[in-house]
């Protein structure tokens, strides 16, 4: 009998490939009763995830990834796309980005904000997560985002335009730092650039916010 899910490892973390034809309700408990059959390979790890074998919608997906996490001690730090030039960027970035839980000038934040929610710190943060569309987060410091930042994002409140936000999959629809405002029209620009699906920088020049390629000399320059 055919498998309703396969979970396979990968160099970023787990490829999960799905039964495209079963009823999604059954396929949820299928997730379910994976992942507590093999909770104990986990074990508090944090890993990016990527789905495959079926076409998810954005609610579909968070249903499985709460799923996932529900019966599992598996912290998900994004969603990626199998594909393997994404993966090895993937892999460098998550190798490159590391911050300490234990900074005293940012805080970490595990999970995913949905449309409608409104978080505001006050300090810098890293979330560990996604920020979807219809979702806002603040903060008096700067933001980095192990995610995809689909929503709104506002570092520096309070008017500090030396703050930054990144994330490895940016795109906003509204970005703000400090004083400075940048908005993104659908399928349009932030900026007066195009939308950026891979890893990027935001930050404040000249009196506007730019966005440019995140690499190793920038994150060597950049601190929270």
């Amino acid at each position: 009998m055919k498998q309703p899910v396969i979970i396979k490892a990968n160099n970023f973390g787990l490829m999960i490939i799905l039964d495209p034809e079963l009823e999604f309700d059954a396929l949820l408990n299928a997730v379910g009763e994976k992942f507590k059959e093999s909770a104990k390979f986990f074990d508090n790890a944090d890993m990016a995830v990527a789905f495959e074998g079926r076409k998810l919608t954005l609610e579909e997906e968070e249903s499985i990834i709460d799923t996932i996490t529900g019966n599992s001690s598996i912290h998900i730090i994004c969603t990626i796309d199998n594909d393997p030039v994404k993966e090895e960027r993937f892999k460098k970035k998550l190798e490159q980005i590391t911050v300490s839980e234990d900074a005293s000038l940012a805080k970490i934040h595990r999970g995913y904000f949905r449309s409608g929610q409104m978080m505001e710190f006050d300090t810098g943060v890293v979330i560990i997560g996604d920020i979807n569309p219809g979702a806002k987060v603040l903060a008096k410091g700067s933001i980095v985002v192990l995610g995809a930042l689909k929503g709104e994002a506002e570092a520096g409140v309070g008017g500090n335009d030396d703050t930054f936000i990144i994330a490895l999959d940016m795109s906003p629809i509204q970005l703000r730092i400090g004083s400075k405002i940048a908005r993104c029209a659908d399928n349009s620009t932030v900026g007066g650039k195009s939308k950026c699906l891979s890893p990027k920088v935001a930050f404040v020049e000249n009196d506007n916010i730019c966005i440019e390629d995140l690499d190793k000399n920038v994150l060597d320059s950049l601190k929270l």
